[in-house]
């Protein structure tokens, strides 16, 4: 929101300076002028703070260990998705986020349709650091790759369970010593089918048990049309928390039941 404020009066501060350069005009051309100079100057400004964006991350280096923590970039980061989606024009009605305590560390799972799925949580939870656990593939992608990994995201390669177990146990790392939330999208790739949900990786669900924090489930919806009509017109999207499994509930449950649980909430959450 900070970011966009400073793109709207610098736009305004644009289209006054260019209005007053041109000199006077008759009444009908001035009306015209300011809004046109406006949304010349808005979209210049947003192309602009696009590749200040891109230029900085050249200076991540993605083979150096991150070895501390980066938090004013993380907040970066978040700032400038909630930018994208305010340029984007996509609307979130949010439900449920009073039940998620902010104030200690939680592991949030949600279904997986869109490249934006990651940008909502960290829109709306103003404040709250959320790291996410990435396919390796997301490492290799020009600019987010680079700051996935100076945000110190994880990276999980679920074809090799030593890695992936190391991966969980950076995870849990991160919840007890960051006291920081990570996000996982257990169906492991964004789903692409007309499915409400892909099966879930149990594995996932190990995080909270072996962190010892509550696992925060969420439902996204309508997020696959996003990127599709951005060009036309705005989305409405809707966020949801469904329900906080408290360490508590899932103490005597395996992965395999917990991911059950999971699956059936977000299922029944989608049907509605």
């Amino acid at each position: 929101m900070l970011i966009w404020i400073l793109i709207l009066l610098l736009s305004i501060g644009t289209a006054a300076g260019l209005s007053f350069a041109f000199g006077p005009c008759e009444t009908w051309s001035f009306v015209l002028r300011i809004p046109l100079l406006f949304f010349a100057a808005y979209v210049a400004w947003v192309i602009l703070y696009a590749l200040l964006f891109s230029f900085i991350s050249l200076f991540i280096d993605k083979r150096k260990p991150v070895t501390k923590v980066h938090h004013g970039m993380r907040r970066f980061v978040a700032e400038t998705m909630q930018f994208a989606m305010i340029v984007g024009r996509i609307r979130v009605h949010a439900e449920g986020l009073d039940r998620i305590d902010r104030t200690k560390p939680f592991l949030l799972v949600a279904n997986h349709r869109s490249m934006i799925d990651p940008f909502i949580p960290l829109s709306l939870l103003k404040g709250t650091e959320i790291v996410y656990i990435c396919k390796p593939e997301v490492k290799d992608m020009p600019v987010f790759g680079r700051y996935a990994h100076i945000c110190g995201f994880p990276f999980i390669d679920r074809e090799n369970n030593r890695a992936a177990l190391k991966t969980i146990l950076h995870a849990v790392d991160i919840l007890k010593d960051e006291q920081t939330a990570v996000a996982i999208f257990p169906e492991g790739t964004r789903n692409k089918t007309d499915a409400p949900l892909l099966p879930l990786h149990a594995g996932s669900f190990s995080i909270a048990k072996r962190a010892n924090v509550p696992i925060v489930v969420a439902a996204s919806r309508n997020t696959e049309k996003a990127l599709k009509q951005v060009i036309w017109h705005g989305t409405k999207v809707s966020f949801k928390v469904i329900d906080v499994l408290t360490p508590d509930r899932i103490a005597d449950l395996s992965t395999q039941e917990i991911a059950a649980r999971v699956a059936e909430a977000i299922e029944a959450e989608m049907k509605d």
